[in-house]
């Protein structure tokens, strides 16, 4: 009588072993639930009724079925309890007892091994994660996801994720792609104990805090830098990306001689990143005529349809790589709330609105009034970009503007789609959507989205440091600059009619007019970049009182002379005037200074510097 019983539990382990193994953990949960359920169900049949006639006595089998049942799922039967009644007296009705004890126990041992299984396999994942570089994540939503995904794609293998609380179905789903996930209040305030876990001596540490709420990144990053200091890691291993404002969150957590800080602390806008994506998918200079030197041959027309975070950004993105030599920059915008939105970009960039076309409207993207201009601009339009705050209203505008525009033949116009995911264009109705998220590494990781800017910045530092060393030593300001710079060096390429592989095999040497239009359109985009940021042309005056400021520190001995031409505290410059204009100012500071100035041919010569930057973005 032993062997049959010894026989079902061996078969039973065996079988909630191989369902462990076939099957992925969210299915075998699955199975073992409704393996549970039958015997549980079966159970209750078979021993209710068979302790019923066997003892004849109700409410002792109420009170034995329970206990019978239960003792089914640790591999115990009562057959010699019930073996005269009438369910188990035919082979059939014995081998659905059977039957039932083993799906009771195979489900039983199943759920223990899910269980054990998904502790040993989060365990050897933390463990596989202690050697080589470390990424490490905070927070879990679709964006997270989605980075992390790109990261182990890219061949980055410790790749962890750091939240209060997460799933066991998640965890084992992440664990299954290749990451880890440390979880609970310990993890979030990275107290040692989870510290310790990540075993951080000698590795390189790149964090991304990544959470949807804000507050909580910096409360992450705060707490994990007080950690990291109290561990002894060194600050040049550690580098940190997350949303907000750069030039607070720098000064807050980037290492300075007075305090312990990340080595590098990446802080990214998700709204100018979704702007630097629509130029990056639908680049301005792509979408005009040039002419053999380089100069427009029309005007760049766009609208811009909402003017919350994303709307601000997208024009000012569009104001500094919509200007070229030959050419006018119009805009107009659409938004209901215009002027209560605007408030901060009129008082922190004065001189936008003075130096460019930008028109206001007080209608939205569906209105009359945004159809009667579309109609009255079909000839000179280029871009629109809808950027209502909501992707599916920026669904709803953008479907219903490009039958409109098809029904007029005007399909050239771009329509993108500007929201906190990134951006989407259709070329025309009917086309594949194109888009280019911003929750990538091409955009979150420093090192990969400012490599262009990173070089660049290199040509006007002649230290011994690395270029990576001189970007860190950088100001907000200055890394702002530089990307400006950087993403508008393939506009060159266009301007010339060249090629990147023209560029390739030395092929582009412009020079003459076309390099002439090539310096001037370089410096219609510097001005647009120190509008964008708040500056504003310094009078003749207030030159020549910097200037009588800068001769008598030449007579105090002094060596921290100011700039003449630049006054960064009032945010004004002198170069902020058009290129003809140059040759005088740069005549009239030479002969202040003695030393050559010639702004005319510092633009010319960041143009020439366009190939090593192109060309290193393949390295």
């Amino acid at each position: 009588m032993l062997t049959i019983p010894v026989l079902i539990l061996s078969a039973a382990l065996l079988l909630a072993l191989v369902l462990n193994l076939a099957f992925k953990p969210a299915f075998s949960v699955r199975l073992t639930s409704i393996g549970m359920l039958l015997a549980l169900f079966g159970g209750l049949v078979y021993y209710g009724c068979g302790f019923a006639e066997a003892t004849g006595n109700l409410g002792l089998s109420v009170i034995r079925t329970p206990i019978a049942v239960i003792r089914m799922f640790v591999g115990v039967n009562e057959l010699g309890t019930i073996s005269g009644t009438r369910l188990v007296s035919t082979p059939l009705g014995l081998f659905l007892f059977w039957l039932l004890h083993m799906l009771a126990f195979c489900s039983s041992a199943s759920a223990a091994m899910l269980t054990i299984g998904a502790a040993l396999l989060r365990r050897l994942r933390l463990l596989l994660s202690r050697r080589g570089d470390l990424t490490l994540i905070y927070g879990i939503n679709d964006t997270s996801l989605a980075f992390a995904q790109e990261c182990r794609e890219a061949g980055e293998r410790s790749v962890i994720f750091v939240t209060e609380s997460a799933g066991n179905q998640k965890i084992n789903e992440l664990n299954e792609l290749g990451m880890s996930v440390l979880s609970g209040r310990d993890a979030v305030e990275s107290k040692p104990s989870a510290l310790r876990m990540l075993h951080l001596a000698h590795r390189k540490l790149s964090v991304y805090a990544l959470d949807t709420a804000p507050e909580k990144n910096l409360s992450y990053a705060l707490s994990l830098r007080d950690a990291l200091e109290e561990a002894g890691i060194p600050e040049e291993q550690t580098h940190i990306s997350l949303p907000g404002d750069e030039e607070i969150l720098s000064a807050l957590l980037q290492v300075s001689p007075e305090r312990y800080g990340y080595g590098y602390v990446n802080v990214f806008d998700p709204a100018v990143l979704c702007a630097r994506a629509l130029v990056r998918l639908c680049p301005p200079w792509e979408l005009l005529r040039f002419s053999e030197d380089g100069r427009a041959e029309e005007d760049f027309s766009c609208a811009v349809v909402g003017f919350g975070r994303h709307g601000q950004a997208v024009l000012k993105q569009l104001v500094m790589n919509g200007q070229f030599a030959g050419g006018k920059f119009h805009a107009a915008v659409f938004s209901p709330a215009f002027e209560e939105e605007s408030g901060a970009l009129a008082v922190e960039c004065p001189e936008l609105f003075q130096q460019y076309d930008i028109e206001s409207f007080s209608s939205d993207g569906r209105s009359r009034v945004f159809y009667d201009y579309i109609a009255a601009h079909l000839s000179t339009l280029k871009l629109i970009a809808v950027c209502t705050g909501s992707e599916r209203m920026n669904g709803e505008i953008a479907d219903s503007l490009m039958l409109y525009l098809r029904r007029r033949g005007a399909e050239s116009i771009r329509v993108l789609q500007c929201s906190a995911r990134g951006v989407r264009m259709q070329r025309r109705v009917g086309d594949p959507i194109e888009s280019l998220d911003v929750c990538r590494r091409s955009f979150l990781s420093a090192e990969e989205a400012d490599r262009r800017a990173i070089r660049l910045n290199a040509v006007y530092d002649d230290s011994a440091r690395s270029d990576w060393e001189k970007w860190v030593a950088c100001d907000s300001f200055s890394k702002m600059s530089s990307r400006a710079s950087a993403d508008f060096a393939p506009a060159f390429l266009s301007l010339s009619h060249s090629s990147l592989e023209a560029l390739r095999a030395g092929e582009w040497r412009p020079e003459g007019a076309l390099l002439r239009s090539l310096g001037e359109t370089e410096h219609m985009r510097w001005c647009a970049f120190h509008y964008v940021m708040g500056y504003a042309p310094m009078s003749r005056e207030q030159f020549e009182a910097r200037a009588a400021a800068w001769r008598r520190g030449v007579q105090e001995g002094r060596s921290d002379l100011p700039r003449v031409a630049k006054d960064t505290a009032g945010r004004l410059h002198a170069c902020l005037i058009p290129w003809e204009e140059l040759g005088e100012l740069s005549a009239r500071e030479e002969s202040l200074t003695g030393r050559k100035v010639d702004y005319q041919q510092y633009d010319i010569q960041n143009v020439l510097a366009l190939p090593s930057l192109l060309i290193g973005d393949e390295r």
